[in-house]
């Protein structure tokens, strides 16, 4: 398996006053449990179709996608606090698409998604990670065999202690519909203990986008199970996925609670993310896979998780 060199922290970090207003100089009208728009005059002022957000450590760097009415191209855009005008287009590995940024809890590896050349017109996406020296970053490199399988890869997430979580169709097809979520271990800079996640999370259906909390006390995904908002795609032959919260309870996942109608729609519910501090919680809303309406980056107080927690009491 290939090193990694990763190092986790161990608690969860709520920043000093100062770095907290980093990530509110992206966007300062903060939500309270009805979600709002979050910086749409920063990031798509011209309407583009964004999502799939991560902030750095410190909240000064907000990395972004912005992609089309077709959903492909995607570019994995950066914006600093510092800048908020200046936008900077990465091209890691010159994929024409690359997007959904994470970053280790350090704050020391960037994880994205890309997507290769097409191979008999088959979809196919691996995990890449760059490491940070000082202020510059190392070539990318995909992950593992442990992790990148034969089939696609996508959507990873951190915790504090070592552990991280992503999708994989590597069980039941390649049509970026068809995702189960998985989780290993990184034990001294390796990929160990691969797991497939329990059948109350995981089902027949489509499971991705996890988020994981750093403490790992709550996981929320998207999924098109049954008794979801989502309605069936217009174009495709796909129903459209809902965010669901799960609480783990004694190192055991709860029944996946639906976020609601204060979350989901008809249309695509997907990308969650937090804001450094924890209080913020942010997701992306796609009215169907082809639209010329623009997706756009909800947030929302994280306070609106504890209606979800009295309804497994």
């Amino acid at each position: 398996m290939k090193r990694l060199g990763l190092f986790f922290i161990t608690t969860f970090i709520f920043l000093s006053c100062s770095q907290e207003q980093q990530y509110l100089k992206f966007d300062s009208n903060v939500p309270g449990i009805t979600p709002k728009i979050f910086a749409k005059s920063v990031l798509s002022p011209n309407n583009e179709h964004v999502g799939y957000c991560e902030f750095s450590k410190d909240g000064s760097d907000l990395y972004y996608t912005i992609t089309t009415d077709t959903w492909f191209p995607t570019q994995l855009i950066k914006v600093s606090s510092d800048n908020l005008k200046l936008k900077n287009t990465l091209s890691l590995i010159g994929s024409d698409f690359e997007g959904e940024p994470c970053f280790s809890k350090d704050g020391q590896i960037l994880f994205f998604t890309a997507v290769l050349p097409p191979n008999e017109n088959k979809w196919h996406s691996d995990i890449y990670y760059m490491k940070k020296s000082g202020k510059s970053w190392s070539k990318p490199e995909q992950m593992d065999s442990l992790i990148n399988s034969n089939a696609s890869e996508w959507n990873i997430t951190c915790s504090n202690n070592n552990t991280i979580y992503f999708c994989s169709e590597r069980e039941k097809g390649t049509s970026a519909w068809n995702g189960d979520i998985y989780k290993a271990k990184i034990v001294n800079g390796q990929t160990q203990e691969l797991e497939k996640l329990p059948e109350i999370i995981n089902t027949e259906y489509h499971e991705s986008d996890p988020l994981i909390a750093p403490d790992e006390s709550f996981l929320i995904f998207h999924s098109n199970r049954p008794g979801g908002f989502g309605i069936k795609d217009k174009d495709e032959d796909v129903i459209h996925c809902d965010l669901y919260i799960s609480f783990n309870e004694s190192g055991k996942w709860t029944n996946p609670i639906n976020m609601g109608d204060q979350i989901n729609t008809t249309g695509i519910e997907m990308a969650p993310a937090l804001t450094p501090d924890g209080k913020y919680f942010l997701f992306t809303r796609r009215e169907s896979i082809n639209t010329s309406k623009p997706s756009e980056i909800y947030w929302v107080s994280t306070k609106i998780f504890e209606k979800y927690r009295e309804k497994i009491k």
